[in-house]
This record gives C-alpha cells, structure tokens and sequence, in this order.
C-alpha cells in the first residue's frame, strides 16, 4: 500500500470510511447509503459516487434511472456521499481497493488522483464504447488531459456568472430594446452601470448583492485576473512539484478593483447576511455567483431575470469556473464487464448533457449545446459561451492546499484590513511553503 494511503488511515478514524464502502469485486460489502437497492436478475451493476446535494442531486438521479430504464445489460446504484469527507473518502478508499466503480470528481482533483494511479486511463475502453472527444468543448476537456491522456469524462463546467432583476435595471434605464445591458466593456464602464443603478434604486434596494468572504469573492478575483492575461498560481508542467507562477501585479490590480466595489465604490454592501435571499426577494438588482442559481430563480414565483456572463472589465474574456467528471477508478483485477458499463454510463451522462443543464450546468460537449434540446431550454443558452473562455484551476496535487490559502488571505483584503500588496506577499511566502520550493 502506498505511503499516503497509510498516512491516511492513521487519522480520524479514516479507516471506518474504507470498511463502509463498496465496490462491484465485493458485492457482499456494500456501503449503506446503497444496501436497500435491488439490482433487477441478470444485470451488472454498477456502483457510482457522488456528491451532489439539493437539485443537483435530484438531476443526476433522474439520469441515472433514465440511463437504467433504457437498458437492462447495467444497473448503476448512485450513491451520494457526505460531502465534506467525499473527497477523503474517495481517495482512501480507491487506494485500498474499495471504492466505487465510477464516481465524480471535480476537475481540480483529477492531479490527485492521476498522480496516484487511481483513474483509469480511458482511452481503450472510450474508444470500445464509442466516446467521441472531438464532440466535447476543447477547453473543457483539456482540463481532464495528462500526458495525452484522457483520465475522466466531463459532463460540465459551472461558471460563475451575473444575473440581472430586469425590473430594477430597467427602472434604472439600463436595459437596451433587446433585453441586454447598458454598459461599456471596460473597468469604467463597469463602475458607470452600477453608480448609475445605485443613484436610480428605490430606496432600500441594493445594487449588488455579494459575499465578502469565501468563495464567491475569490472567483470573482480569479475571473477578473484571468480578464488580465493571468493563467494560474503555481505551473502545470509538474504534477507533484511545480514552481510558484503568480503574476503578482495583475493579481494585485483584480484584487484592488474587488475590494473598491466593498470600500471606495461602496457598491457591495459589507457583510450581507445571505446574498442569495436579497437577490431572490427582489431586493438586490444584480448578484454574480455560480450557474447552478439558474435553476434557483426560476423556480422563484415573480422573479423576472436574465443571466449573462461576467462582462469584460480588463482586456480579454475570463471567468472562474469547475468542472464535474466521471472517472472510472484504478483497481489491480477490475473486472472487465464493470469496466465496461461504467464506460458506457458516461458516455450516456455526457451525451444527455441537456437533462444535466437543467441544473443550470453548461454542458461538456459542443453537440449537446448546439442541440434543439439545449438551445430550447429557456436561460441556459445565454451564458453557454463562457464555457470556451473559462480559466479552470492549476492542474497539480496541490491545488486544494493552494487555493484554501489564497481564500483566507483575500477575505481580510475584501474586509479592509489589509491592501492586496500586503496580502500577495503572505500568499507567495505560504504557497512557497505548501509546494516545497
């Protein structure tokens, strides 16, 4: 066993998760989110993981009992996890052989699990089953790429985005005739849209609804130092040891122009107490956040809305985003029939993507969103082009790390307590620090 896994099992009981999970060569062992399933006489079945909750979790559902009824040759049983441990989970239990037969992983996990030899290298068995990677967004699929070799399937990205309330923004004469906003591509032209929103608002209203702390800020930190030309934090050229690769004067510049819109600009108020209700009673006029609040407003009796991208305040097109994948984990005597309807349910997951977007996900193949299906969904279509221009995290082991120390650090500038000069500083010295160099 290698030496990480048994670091693993040495703490917090992480050994309880292994004996507790399944996988298709131990049936008799199954975990016991999935021990009432029945799987119908004479199929195989197939054991997924997931971490999905709340909407997302009902969609994936719905795709896996599509994928079941459609055939009878494979049952997955979907099993959703804890999310907080998922991630510790997975890999331990893959390690010890005793993980699922398929399971999500986010892109930026995908290192992790590939520098350890934990996923599949797909390119057989895709071919087998008729995985197409030319009808996949080459963006997105570049981020599940190592070595020129395909190690995961992605079924999407989900991006953060802008969302307008258009009778606030339209009172505010902000709307075009077409139903898009009145506002220059560019920094000033930005600032410009929302003074002028701010001073037209009823009272009471607020301009942007936002965090000042977590994720959301730092996604927004990250898009607009992507606007700038910035690629990443550290290098991709080395999965286990890359080199610090921050340009710190762009970073700084993004953060500068975050923490105005708290301070100087004073059009994010501070400390909101949830954001997400502000814009979804129709208090707020604007809110940027993740793609998944698609499927939140619209289902929000009287909300009229129109999501978009993030505009273009620095030079280029950029924006945060993830992506959710399905890998087939690593096991020394996989068995070949599991093997291939895993392979086969991927395939099924990204073809149906249009049942996924419901989620408000934007999903992985090209075809998929070039689709009636998709493009007559309503909303979805608007802000799909992000997709091509998304700035996806550093592709190396210690992106978790890397990121959890930038979070920390960027919530005391969005707080006014330090300058963005300062905090880079501190972010260079611990990132340093974490990858060894």
């Amino acid at each position: 066993m290698k030496r990480w896994i048994l670091t693993l099992l040495a703490f917090g009981g992480i050994f309880l998760f292994v004996t507790a999970c399944s996988n298709s060569e131990n049936s008799d062992s199954e975990s016991e989110e999935g021990s009432d399933v029945e799987v119908p006489k004479g199929a195989t079945e197939i054991v997924m993981w997931n971490l999905f909750s709340g909407g997302d979790a009902e969609y994936m559902q719905n795709m896996v009992d599509k994928f079941n009824e459609d055939q009878s040759e494979f049952f997955v049983n979907n099993i959703m996890q804890e999310h907080s441990e998922y991630y510790t989970k997975l890999l331990t239990s893959i390690g010890a052989g005793q993980g699922p037969d398929v399971a999500i992983s986010h892109d930026y996990i995908l290192p992790e699990l590939v520098n350890q030899g934990l996923a599949v290298d797909l390119g057989d068995i895709a071919s087998e089953v008729g995985i197409a990677w030319d009808e996949f967004n080459s963006n997105i699929l570049e981020a599940t790429i190592f070595d020129d070799q395909h190690y995961a399937v992605p079924i999407d990205t989900h991006a953060q985005i802008m969302y307008i309330n258009n009778e606030l923004v339209g009172n505010a004469g902000l709307l075009n005739d077409d139903g898009t906003i009145k506002m220059e591509n560019s920094m000033e032209g930005y600032l410009e849209f929302f003074h002028t929103l701010k001073e037209n608002l009823p009272e009471g209203n607020m301009p942007f609804a936002f965090s000042n702390s977590g994720n959301d800020p730092y996604w927004f930190w990250w898009g607009l130092y992507s606007q700038l030309g910035g690629r990443g934090i550290t290098t991709e050229d080395n999965l286990e040891n890359p080199s610090y690769d921050l340009d710190t004067e762009k970073a700084i510049q993004a953060a500068e122009f975050v923490q105005s819109l708290y301070h100087e600009e004073e059009i994010i108020p501070l400390n909101i107490e949830d954001f997400y209700s502000e814009f979804q009673s129709g208090n707020a006029a604007t809110i940027t956040t993740g793609v998944w609040a698609t499927g939140i407003w619209e289902k929000t009796d009287g909300l009229d809305f129109t999501p978009m991208p993030i505009p273009r305040i620095f030079e280029q097109k950029g924006v945060w985003g993830s992506s959710h994948t399905l890998i087939m984990p690593y096991y020394d005597n996989a068995d070949a029939e599991v093997q291939k309807g895993s392979a086969e349910f991927m395939k099924f997951v990204a073809e149906n993507g249009a049942m996924w977007a419901q989620a408000g996900h934007i999903p992985a193949k090209d075809t998929v969103v070039e689709s009636d299906e998709f493009q007559s969904m309503d909303y979805r279509s608007q802000y799909a082009e992000v997709a091509s221009y998304v700035n996806f995290l550093d592709r190396n082991i210690h992106t978790r790390g890397v990121q959890s120390i930038i979070h920390r650090h960027l919530d005391t500038v969005w707080s006014g307590d330090v300058t963005p000069a300062e905090v880079f500083d501190e972010i260079e010295n611990e990132v340093k620090d974490l990858i060894g160099e």
